[in-house]
């Protein structure tokens, strides 16, 4: 039995058309995983602090003439997308949740992570992917249509970033999340955060993690240029309207560790912070004490 089979119980599968009025999707916050029907891989899973039905409802626009806008829901144009070349209908599975809203972010990385261990790559149209041969609609808002920069998107012939494959788990979920070899990276040694500003040691793109404690948990993993993030945990914990300063300021040392790669793209480096996440609840049952804070 997976470890995860105490922490996510999945509904049955239910038509995600009409989802939204389906008494069946209970009215509660929780987790949601969508595929096309006769198929058992996944094409998203997401999670909701609103009610299951009404974010399920931000996909109405899956089923219309154009490609809807990344709001209500990112997953939006894609899903249009599939259905526009799939002739098997959408279904949804839930898994509700009344929980604190950032342990529910943490059971959505599980989910997502558990699922690309066991495929070696993520939902069709997780982290901003696109099927080939679609432009991805922008978003909307009143700045976007103030700028005349909204856009409905639909087929195209080049390809771009959300077209680029998904890249699998760089190893199993095992070992210390503090140790050098954490989830099958090559880690590098831990140092005082203060001390990575110091050379190139922390020139690039990558992931990165934070501890507050030797012996002890994570306080925050994340991805991105790695010596400008590190600089701006650092400049929080001098700002006591962040929410993160707290914790910054009271851990009895703070120090990081990272990995590099340039030729990771950024939905490939949100896929592995994902994982790492997920490998975290599974250690330790919590998540990093100032993920998703502030």
């Amino acid at each position: 039995m997976t470890p995860a089979a105490d922490l996510i119980k999945w509904s049955d599968w239910l038509p995600l058309n009409q989802s939204w009025a389906n008494p069946l999707v209970p009215q509660l916050p929780g987790l949601y995983r969508i595929r096309r029907e006769g198929r058992d891989d996944l094409d998203y899973i997401g999670q909701t602090s609103t009610l299951l039905r009404q974010r399920l409802g931000a996909l109405r626009g899956v089923y219309g003439e154009e490609m809807p806008y990344r709001a209500p829901h990112t997953a939006g144009p894609a899903l249009w997308a599939l259905r526009s070349v799939s002739v098997s209908g959408f279904e949804v599975s839930v898994a509700p949740d009344e929980g604190q809203g950032r342990w529910r972010k943490g059971q959505e990385a599980l989910a997502i992570s558990l699922y690309r261990q066991e495929r070696n790559g993520s939902p069709t149209v997780e982290f901003g992917r696109m099927p080939a041969g679609f432009r991805m609609s922008s978003g909307s808002n009143a700045q976007l249509v103030r700028a005349d920069k909204r856009f409905r998107g639909g087929t195209m012939v080049e390809a771009d970033a959300s077209h680029l494959p998904s890249l699998k788990p760089a190893g199993p979920f095992i070992g210390h999340p503090q140790s050098t070899t954490w989830c099958g990276h090559h880690w590098s040694e831990w140092i005082p955060l203060v001390e990575a500003f110091g050379g190139k040691s922390a020139d690039g793109e990558g992931l990165y993690r934070l501890r507050g404690e030797e012996s002890g948990r994570l306080l925050y993993i994340g991805q991105g240029i790695v010596r400008q993030r590190l600089a701006a945990h650092l400049a929080k914990r001098l700002d006591p309207k962040h929410d993160q300063c707290p914790l910054l300021a009271a851990a009895p040392r703070l120090d990081c560790s990272w990995v590099l790669n340039g030729t990771w793209f950024r939905h490939q480096r949100l896929e592995l912070e994902t994982d790492l996440i997920a490998a975290h609840v599974l250690a330790l049952r919590e998540i990093p004490a100032m993920q998703w804070l502030g």
